[in-house]
């Protein structure tokens, strides 16, 4: 469940309460410097037609204007895109929470103090296996060793520090060193759940999916480590997959909106369905769009197609404009 869900559970209140999101997960870009198995948006390449500096920075006004209260940055890799530290000096500027999701490859002690002094909510490293060989082979062209001294790097500046494992067929045994590991790094906590069926994990399904018997093991591990670490280390798991995500989704919507490296406004991950375009739109319109589309037939009976054939998670990335 996203920080969107989770505020509105607390306050009580549906994403059509809201004038606007409260949540931005913005993907700023698709280039990278990995080319991981799994990846949900297929990165690796440059999309010729991402935001211009103008475009960006019109939607950064929105976002403040609009007074949305968190926001998430990923890519691709995050720290390629050349306006990166931009972006981020002006959300918090503006005390906009901020979030970066990052391979960590790029983080140095010069880096790791910028972004010290910008004060973000966390900054969530992504490793993979407790040694190199295993973290490697999920994330090909990945250095385990440099995002490992990423997180060395950013806790001594003080940063909150998160890191992030996804299981699969060939790492899933290693889920308590990793911990572990995160604790011995200085870690505030490590963040887990199934595997996401999108993009490139959509199309490698077969050699990334652990059996129910291996995540049988796996949440139990889990659990264990989370009594162990208690009082020392967060150590937090989603138990559901995208499909169960799915079904929760179509009754109780998120009050979030998913934002292409393009502008383009996707509905939710595993599904294909883009309601709004930045370049064209305000965020107040494509907002409203977004609200419209968990009505619209075309989305609902497409999302029941894919919950009965989980497939169609591979489609995902081939987007459908319904504004």
């Amino acid at each position: 469940m996203d920080i969107a869900s989770e505020m509105d559970m607390q306050a009580g209140l549906s994403f059509l309460d809201y004038n606007a999101p409260l949540f931005i997960a913005w993907q700023i870009n698709t280039e990278c410097n990995l080319g991981c198995l799994h990846c949900c948006e297929e990165a690796g390449h440059s999309m010729s037609d991402e935001m211009d500096k103008d475009e960006v920075f019109n939607f950064l006004r929105q976002i403040v204007e609009l007074k949305i209260p968190y926001v998430a940055l990923s890519g691709g890799e995050p720290l390629l895109h050349p306006l990166f530290f931009e972006i981020c000096e002006f959300l918090k500027s503006s005390n906009i929470s901020l979030k970066v999701e990052t391979n960590g490859e790029f983080i140095d002690h010069e880096i790791a103090k910028r972004i010290a002094g910008l004060r973000f909510r966390s900054v969530q490293i992504s490793l993979d296996g407790a040694n190199a060989s295993t973290h490697e082979r999920l994330r090909l062209a990945g250095d385990w060793n440099k995002a490992v001294a990423a997180c060395r790097f950013l806790v001594k500046e003080d940063v909150n520090t998160e890191i992030v494992f996804v299981p699969t067929r060939f790492n899933i045994h290693e889920v308590g060193e990793l911990i572990d590991l995160a604790y011995s790094l200085g870690a505030y906590g490590v963040y887990t759940g199934k595997v996401m069926r999108i993009g490139r994990a959509a199309k490698n399904w077969g050699i990334l999916c652990p059996s129910d018997k291996e995540y049988e093991k796996f949440f139990a591990v889990l659990k264990r480590k989370m009594d162990e670490y208690k009082e020392r280390m967060k150590v937090y798991y989603y138990p559901y997959d995208v499909i169960e995500e799915l079904k929760y989704r179509l009754e109780y919507p998120s009050a979030s909106a998913l934002i292409l490296p393009n502008g383009k406004v996707k509905l939710i991950g595993p599904l294909p369905f883009v309601c709004g375009d930045l370049k064209k739109q305000t965020l107040e319109e494509i907002w409203k769009n977004y609200k419209e589309a968990w009505q619209n037939t075309k989305v609902i009976e497409f999302a029941k197609r894919v919950i009965a054939e989980p497939k169609l998670l591979a489609e995902s990335n081939k987007w459908v404009e319904i504004y």
